[in-house]
């Protein structure tokens, strides 16, 4: 069932996906063909076959099967979707085009593709006509490569692309069901989650995005690390770095697995500290590296915020500015996009706020390897809520460290249902629906930050009254599960529960 659907996904994919001449969103609908270009009724033929996806996605969730059955599920599942036009964005073109402008000897991180003189430049969205590339070096000479091997041919530039993002997702499925292995829990149901979701099909090998490179080096470096392979995991992690930014976020728990490992040396926070440190500068050197033997340098660093041009509600800082802008037109005052910018800032301060606690939380059970890794999953979902941009692929930055340490079903059945919501949150020729639903989302997200509030606040009360972190200079077994407690009777019990 899931196979057909994605084989139907594919076939109408050509007539309302992100074709390479683009054309006004196409919607749902009778219509067979559209004057100005578009079959609305192949986008509800498409709509529909992703329901059918997602059913059958869901109906697989508690199926006893053994780890080759999963693959060829994969396999059965995302094969249509190499044939399909891209999906759901048109982010594939300015990859191709910024590739053609470095073969012509631009800098696609100081001018635009609108500065190309090539055919490619009308396929690309109008939005990011006049912007320079925010991905890392090691990403722009991938793109590189790909106009490069394409003859001057854009589909076989976009083939090519997509065949990277392809090899990317069979490597983000070796990592996911790898590092569940080692990290003690079910292989097949985090490969229900993290491999087989929709989510993964429709924007990571339709959509080709990126994301699946930094993903897939990402979760490499994580099962590198497990199987203390230190020195590899640090070149891989920085790899990931240099293909988008938000890698970074990962750092200081991959750190912690290298820092934990101490040779059955007592370990303290002082040793923990040095270790993670010296991970961290490797790490860094292997990072400045790639950027430099690239021949494109730093500068990509100040056009990170270039995704923040895109202003959705999905962001949840950008809502609750967007809706504060509303209240302030509704009482005669206009505000302008000030509210946006402000609680994007803030955003970014509460972000940092979290990671930090994040990295604490790690650090108190450093050998506790599920804990680390799912903390540096919280860190990621944390990167995309609060990031000033957000789009669906945005998710599966954090679902799949998610889902190879979250065990319980009622966070499990959560982290499955935003990604089937995800999916179609976005027309297939790469039109939001979040720019047409803001009467809708803008208070979403102030109900969201209500809720959010109230839980952490109860969360703080509790916490104050158990202690948040071992503050003894060595790391107790207990709280890390590692063995007897090393307290004397009658002192303070175990920081946390041994679950995670």
């Amino acid at each position: 069932m899931g196979g057909a659907a994605a084989g139907a996904v594919a076939a109408t994919s050509w007539l309302c996906g992100a074709t390479p001449k683009e054309f006004a969103s196409v919607w749902p609908g009778i219509v067979p063909w559209r004057s100005n270009g578009g079959s609305p009724l192949a986008c509800t033929v498409l709509f529909v076959a992703l329901g059918v996806m997602l059913y059958a996605w869901w109906a697989l969730r508690d199926l006893q099967v053994s780890a080759r059955w999963v693959r060829g599920t994969v396999v059965v599942w995302f094969s249509p979707l190499l044939l399909s036009a891209p999906l759901f964005s048109r982010d594939i073109y300015s990859y191709a085009a910024s590739g053609l402008l470095m073969v012509r000897g631009g800098d696609p991180y100081v001018q635009s593709v609108r500065d190309l003189s090539s055919p490619w430049v009308a396929s690309v969205s109008r939005v990011w006509l006049d912007t320079p590339a925010p991905y890392g070096p090691l990403f722009m000479e991938l793109a590189r490569l790909a106009a490069v091997g394409s003859g001057g041919h854009l589909i076989v530039a976009v083939a090519l692309l997509r065949l990277l993002a392809v090899g990317a997702v069979v490597i983000i499925g070796w990592a996911v069901m790898t590092s569940a292995a080692l990290l003690g829990t079910d292989p097949t149901r985090a490969a229900w989650l993290g491999l087989l979701t929709p989510i993964m099909g429709m924007h990571l090998v339709a959509g080709a995005h990126n994301d699946a490179l930094m993903v897939a080096a990402m979760m490499s470096a994580v099962v590198l690390a497990l199987r203390r392979r230190y020195g590899w995991a640090g070149v891989v992690l920085a790899a990931a770095m240099a293909i988008k930014a938000p890698a970074v976020v990962m750092l200081p728990f991959v750190a912690i697995l290298a820092g934990a490992d101490c040779h059955h040396r007592p370990l303290t926070w002082v040793r923990l500290l040095a270790r993670s440190v010296v991970f961290a500068t490797g790490v860094v050197v292997a990072f400045a590296v790639f950027c430099w033997g690239t021949g494109l340098g730093w500068s990509w660093l100040g056009n990170l915020s270039t995704p923040g041009e895109s202003v959705q509600w999905t962001s949840l800082p950008t809502g609750l500015g967007m809706g504060v802008e509303a209240l302030g037109t509704l009482f005669g005052r206009r505000l302008g996009s000030g509210p946006v910018v402000l609680l994007r800032d803030a955003g970014l301060v509460v972000l940092g706020a979290v990671l930090i606690v994040l990295w604490l939380r790690a650090a108190t059970r450093a050998r506790d390897r599920r804990h680390v890794v799912l903390c540096g999953g919280l860190a990621m979902l944390a990167t995309v809520v609060l990031a000033p941009a957000f789009h669906p692929w945005y998710f599966l930055w954090a679902l799949p460290l998610l889902a190879v340490t979250v065990t319980d079903r009622r966070s499990n059945t959560a982290l499955a249902g935003v990604a089937s919501v995800l999916v179609p949150a976005v027309l297939p020729g790469g039109f939001s629906l979040a720019l047409d639903t803001a009467w809708v989302g803008v208070p979403l997200c102030f109900v969201c930050t209500t809720a959010l509030g109230l839980r952490l606040v109860r969360r703080a009360r509790s916490a104050s009254r158990h202690g948040i972190f071992t503050m003894a200079g060595t790391v107790d077994p207990a709280a890390n599960g590692l063995g007897p407690s090393t307290r004397q009777p009658g002192g303070d019990p175990p920081t946390y529960r041994s679950s995670a």
